[in-house]
Formats: C-alpha cells, sequence, structure tokens
C-alpha cells in the first residue's frame, strides 16, 4: 500500500545560498540571530557568511573538501553550516557528548581536511589525532564581513552541503548526505506547517551536528524573516526564560524534554502567552504529556514530527487538530512525499519513503546505499501499519522487533499501552535472549509522580488487553531511561543492564 502526501511541491528557493540571499534583501535589517547580548541581521549573516566562505577558501578548502567542527550553538557553527553551502564545501559537525576516539572515527570516515574547535574542545580534536589541520575556531568564521557576490555561480539543488552522522546507539554510525534541495523543502514544509512570519521566534538549543538545529528551525525561520535564539544547550529553566524575555512563539523539543518543562512552574499559558506552537519528534508522545500540555498551554499548537537523518528529519505530521485526536499515528506524509508499507491497509511492514526529503545516500558507504536506498525508495528501519485514511502508526524499529517462540511482538504497540497505566509514565520495551522461547519481552518502566509499579499488576494489565505472547516476562522499575543526544530510547543500554541470570529464566510448566 502506498500514501502520498499532497501533490503541490513546496515553493522555496532551489538552495540554502539561495534562501541567504533572498532573506538578506527582503528582511535586510530584521535580526536574524540572537545569542546573548549579539544580535546578527539577515543581511549581516549572509556577509558573515561570505566572509567565512572566503577564509575557508583561504585555508585551502576546495569545493568537496569536509570541513569539521567541535562548538556548541552559536553564530560560529551557523555561519560554518551557510558558509559551507556557499562555498561548496561539506560540513561535519562533531557531537560534543563523544570522546577523543569517536571523533577519530568521524574524522577519518569523512576524510575532513579542516577542523575548528571552540577552546572547550581542542584538546580533544587534536587528541583525536587524525589527518586533517586542527585549528583553533579564532576568527575563521566571524571575522570577516564581506559584501554579497551575487555574480558567483550558485550551487545547484542536488549538490551535497553537510553530512549528519546518524544517532544509532548500536554499530558504527553512517554519514547520511543532505543536498540542498532536501533541507530546503523540509523548511518550506515547517514554515508552511507553522504558518510563520517574519515576526516569530524561536530557540535553538538541539545540536546543529544534527538535523534539529538548522534543517528544522534555522532555515525555516531565515526562510519566513523570523529570528532564532541560540542556545548551547537544554535547560528547562533556561527555554522557559527565553520564551518569556527573548519573545519566543514557537519551539522544538522532544518529548521527554516537555516532562521536564512541564515540572516548571512558569511553563503556563499565562506565564507564556506568546508560545503559540510547539513541534515535537524523536520519540512517542505519551497521551498523559499531551493531556498536561492542553491544560498548561491551552493556546498553544502541538505539532509531531516523524522523519530521520536521511529525511532531514521530516516524513509525516501530525497537527494539532489530530493530536489527541489520532494517538497512536504519526499523522500523513507531507506535501511531495510518499510512504509504502507491503501489504494491504492495516497490515505491518517496514515502511519506505520516497520524495525531495530522501538523502541521496551515505557519504563513503554504497554498500549501505545500495541497502537502504532502491528505485528512489528508503528503508527506513521502521515497521508501521498505513491507515485506508492516510495515516501511519509506528509499531517499532524492525531491528527491534521481538520473536517470541515465532511470534512476533510490536515494541511500539506495547510501550503506548503501558504508558496508558495510571501508574506509569514512560516504559521502553526490548527483547532479551530466552532458553526456549528465543527472545523473552523485557520493560523498563518509569513510575508517574507519586505512583508505586507493581510488576505483577503490570502483567495483568497487558494481559487483559493483549495477546499472551506479549505480557513482559522481566519488569524493571528505573528512575529515568537512557537516551541519546537526540532523545531517543538507548534500548541497547538497557538490555546492557539485564543480568545474565535474569535473561533465561526457568518457565512455569504451564506457559
Amino acid at each position: 500500500m502506498i500514501v502520498s502526501g499532497p501533490p503541490v511541491a513546496v515553493d522555496v528557493p532551489p538552495t540554502l545560498v539561495h534562501c541567504l540571499a533572498g532573506a538578506a534583501a527582503a528582511f535586510a535589517d530584521r535580526p536574524l540571530l540572537l545569542d546573548g547580548a549579539t544580535t546578527v541581521t539577515h543581511r549581516e549573516f549572509a556577509e558573515l557568511v561570505e566572509g567565512a566562505a572566503l577564509r575557508l577558501a583561504e585555508e585551502g578548502l576546495r569545493p568537496g573538501d569536509r570541513l569539521a567542527v567541535a562548538l556548541r550553538n552559536g553564530i560560529d557553527v551557523a555561519v560554518a553550516i551557510y558558509a559551507c553551502a556557499r562555498g561548496g564545501f561539506v560540513f561535519v559537525g562533531l557531537p560534543t557528548p563523544l570522546q577523543a576516539p569517536q571523533w577519530r572515527y568521524l574524522l577519518e570516515h569523512s576524510g575532513a581536511r579542516l577542523v575548528l574547535a571552540s577552546d572547550e574542545f581542542l584538546d580533544r580534536a587534536r587528541e583525536a589525532g587524525t589527518p586533517a589541520a586542527v585549528r583553533p575556531v579564532g576568527d575563521h568564521l566571524t571575522g570577516r564581513r564581506e559584501p554579497w557576490r551575487a555574480g558567483v555561480a550558485p550551487p545547484v539543488p542536488e549538490d551535497v552541503y553537510a553530512v549528519v552522522y546518524t544517532s544509532g546507539t548500536t554499530g558504527r554510525p553512517k554519514a547520511a548526505m543532505l543536498t540542498q534541495r532536501l533541507t530546503m523543502t523540509v523548511a518550506g514544509s515547517y514554515r508552511d506547517l507553522l504558518a510563520l512570519t517574519p515576526d516569530d521566534r524561536t530557540a535553538i538549543h538541539l545540536p546543529f551536528y544534527y538535523v534539529s538545529g538548522h534543517v528544522s528551525q534555522l532555515t525555516p525561520f531565515l526562510l519566513a524573516g523570523g529570528s532564532v535564539v541560540l542556545q548551547p544547550r537544554f535547560t528547562p529553566a533556561g527555554l522557559v526564560q527565553s520564551v518569556r524575555e527573548d519573545g519566543v512563539t514557537v519551539i522544538d523539543v522532544v518529548p521527554a524534554m516537555f516532562e521536564l518543562l512541564l515540572r516548571e512552574p512558569g511553563f503556563t499559558g499565562a506565564e507564556l502567552p506568546g508560545l503559540r506552537a510547539a513541534y515535537y519528534g524523536g520519540a512517542p508522545m505519551p497521551a498523559r504529556t499531551v493531556a498536561a500540555l492542553r491544560e498548561r498551554l491551552p493556546a498553544t499548537a502541538l505539532y509531531e514530527i516523524y522523519g530521520m537523518s536521511e529525511t532531514g528529519g521530516m516524513i509525516t505530521c501530525l497537527p494539532d487538530a489530530d493530536v489527541g485526536r489520532r494517538t497512536g499515528t504519526v499523522g500523513r506524509p507531507v506535501p511531495g512525499v510518499a510512504v509504502r508499507v507491503a501489504g494491504a491497509a492495516g497490515e505491518v511492514g517496514e515502511l519506505a519513503v520516497r520524495g525531495p526529503v530522501v538523502t541521496p545516500g551515505y557519504l563513503g558507504d554504497e554498500a549501505a546505499t545500495a541497502a537502504a536506498i532502491t528505485d528512489g525508495w528508503l528503508r527506513t528501519g521502521d515497521l508501521a501499519r498505513l491507515h485506508a485514511d492516510g495515516y501511519v502508526s509506528l509499531v517499532g524499529r524492525a531491528k527491534d522487533m521481538i520473536s517470541r517462540g515465532g511470534v512476533k511482538v510490536y515494541p511500539a504497540e506495547l510501550e503506548a499501552l503501558l504508558a496508558s497505566h495510571p501508574a506509569v509514565a514512560e516504559a521502553a520495551v526490548f527483547g532479551v535472549p530466552d532458553a526456549l522461547a528465543g527472545e523473552a519481552v523485557a520493560v523498563c518502566v518509569v513510575a508517574a509522580a507519586g505512583q508505586t509499579v507493581d510488576a505483577t499488576a503490570l502483567r495483568s494489565y497487558v494481559r487483559d488487553r493483549m495477546a499472551a505472547h506479549a505480557v513482559p516476562r522481566h519488569v524493571r522499575v528505573v528512575e529515568a531511561l537512557p537516551r541519546n543526544a537526540t532523545g531517543k530510547v538507548d534500548k541497547a543500554a538497557l538490555r546492557r543492564d539485564v543480568p545474565p541470570a535474569v535473561r533465561a529464566p526457568p518457565r512455569p510448566a504451564h506457559e
């Protein structure tokens, strides 16, 4: 079954460079970047990008060369991304939580020619020990402002300007290539979905080395003539303060961040009347969290986004009118995007996606590209159901599917059920080895505030609502679920924490 989004193409400039030049002309003196006491207008940003592109060329970078940066969110990294798009270079962001050996792999794999690092990360970059030249960021990116050179040939939409290393928790990360067309398509979808205007402002606290910072926030707001507040990291109090004091109208978070924000007494509609929209993705949103947000922020529209690094973070959207009404789905495909699952409506299969948001492949890995993309269709690795009305329901990762005695258990479905229990705030479901059935169902749950989780009662709750093979054999209550930098639950870490003796317990004779 194939489901397509609206066929109308998103109306956007063909490349980031065209977008930047257009914004500099149309919104010249309007603020774009706010970083502490520093404000950069749209025109000044274009001039900084022009200066950085020239400076990087003077450092020896040529079109196609990779520039790696080790920087927290700020003006420098924003300029670096657009300077790569302008100069024909390829941006490689080094995730700041990683250590030198992990950076070494990313630098060697990407073939980076130059590494720019802030003082905080300079020693780590040098310790990585690659052939790339390592320099302090200094004034490489923000030391020059040059008039925009209108006569320079712009890039083409298919040009790759950045790679994003996938945030998987197992195996070596792959470098998904981002093209100018991909990012502009996603940016246009966000602009239209959120009805962004020059009066809108967002706070970027999600890291620029993934797609969140510049694909889903900076570029859409640049396209609309809006502005962004740059934050080096996420803190609940810091985001609430920025919404209140900086005039932020739209926020982008992952569901786990909402849980922290809801603990802030100032995170209310009365305190934050200007917050008109919030969009989120990366993990399922518990129904109880949606209900709490509706109560605390009744005038704030909610948008659930489903995507992956290989699609610039966007495939489907569940708009505000459907949030809470179509629980268990991630909405329908965005304009120009098609998804498919083998089989009839409602049957489970691996979800594939096609359209201008799909990466051309993985840098330096033809085998991985061939395995993931066939005839323009990208295998997402997610198991899903497509409904007759076009909505998509995710049931888990293909690699996370649990096979218990040959019968399949889909983690996302069981997680949604567990999260509906009054005593459970969050749940993670995964398989562990079982001597007789091959795999057993294990769950880690976080108790809701003021509640106690009883494992026997939880099993009964599942048994009454799902097939017997979905009843968890192992139940563990934890303070919090481990997550990676993009907010996804690290199930590999949870599996490692299951004691070997617990993995294959004696089975009762009646089962």
